[in-house]
């Protein structure tokens, strides 16, 4: 048999200190229902339209990464430079919102279109529907790209009309560019997508530190890094430092990305040193990353590196141990 004297006198005790919480010592100003409403669209608007430019411009600075570096990645797939979007790309809480501001609904329908791709030459729209040979909202996953891309045609639904268009696609390295909404500074890799920050796009400085960025989460990928450090951290009981070779080969690959995709590798290793300043435990401390003056100093020593292989002349390729590390995914 069970005692309930106990509990009842507990349950008494959270009664009598619920029924006492501390209350306001002062008078609150009362506000408008309208007001709360008129505010509430403001902000959301104001946020999704960030949300709108971030996408924009990570699209662009992603695609010359994507596209220049696809003879170095194991996974590719044919490419027009388009980001599409759904009303399940956004919070539920924003996809209200986003309906009203973005023109989202159920179908997957064009974003942003990568400034010089094949789709910005093609003519395609945003919010063009992409459509497949029974003219229904075609599924976009790399399989299903391929597949629509095979012809060099398109058709597309703009509005009431379906609209075929000629267009060459390019090959691309087969990783998704995602965005997430974040304050956090950070960016990360998962072998099938590269993920960025909202904190991160206001923490860069110009499209060559994103492209950075993006080049350092592409190396993760396909250097095969994320099996690797799971690999490792099983083989080490947990040890976190096996990651951190792993940090330097993606700075170190990541800025010949970079180079290869067009931007200038001047002065993007200050990324460094700024990000010093509002995380100061990196200067001296590595856990799973190397230090950020390591970084700094590594990235400088890529990018002398780099600059006498164009001098000469040389293939701008990473200095492999051997032939078939660029592919060990």
């Amino acid at each position: 048999m069970i005692d309930i004297r106990p509990i009842a006198l507990t349950a008494l005790i959270l009664s009598t200190a619920l029924g006492a919480c501390a209350g306001l010592d002062t008078r609150l100003p009362d506000i408008e229902a309208p007001d709360l409403a008129a505010e509430t669209q403001f902000q959301e608007t104001e946020a999704l339209r960030k949300i709108e430019s971030d996408a924009g411009i990570y699209l662009n600075a992603g695609w010359p990464v994507l596209t220049a570096n696809a003879p170095l990645c194991p996974k590719t797939r044919a490419a027009i430079g388009v980001k599409t979007h759904s009303l399940k790309s956004y919070s539920k809480r924003l996809r209200s919102a986003a309906g009203r501001v973005l023109g989202a609904d159920e179908y997957p329908r064009i974003f942003h279109i990568a400034d010089g791709s094949p789709a910005a030459f093609a003519g395609f729209k945003r919010g063009d529907i992409i459509l497949n040979d029974e003219n229904e909202p075609a599924k976009l996953g790399s399989k299903n790209w391929n597949t629509l891309l095979a012809d060099d045609t398109v058709t597309v639904r703009r509005g009431a009309e379906n609209i075929s268009l000629n267009v060459t696609p390019v090959m691309s390295c087969d990783y998704n560019l995602r965005l997430r909404n974040s304050t956090v500074i950070n960016a990360f890799a998962d072998g099938r997508n590269i993920t960025m920050t909202t904190g991160m796009m206001d923490f860069v400085q110009s499209d060559s530190e994103l492209a950075l960025i993006i080049g350092h989460e592409l190396a993760h990928n396909t250097m095969g890094h994320i099996r690797k450090t799971v690999g490792n951290y099983i083989l080490s009981f947990g040890a976190t430092r096996h990651t951190r070779p792993f940090e330097s080969e993606a700075d170190y690959v990541g800025l010949y990305y970079l180079v290869r995709a067009g931007y200038s590798p001047e002065g993007v290793e200050s990324f460094w040193q700024r990000l010093s300043t509002i995380a100061p435990k990196g200067i001296s401390r590595a856990k799973t990353h190397p230090t950020f003056p390591d970084r700094y100093l590594r990235i400088k020593a890529a990018r002398d590196e780099i600059l006498a292989k164009q001098k000469t002349g040389a293939a701008l390729v990473p200095n492999f141990i051997n032939k078939d590390s660029a592919s060990d995914s």
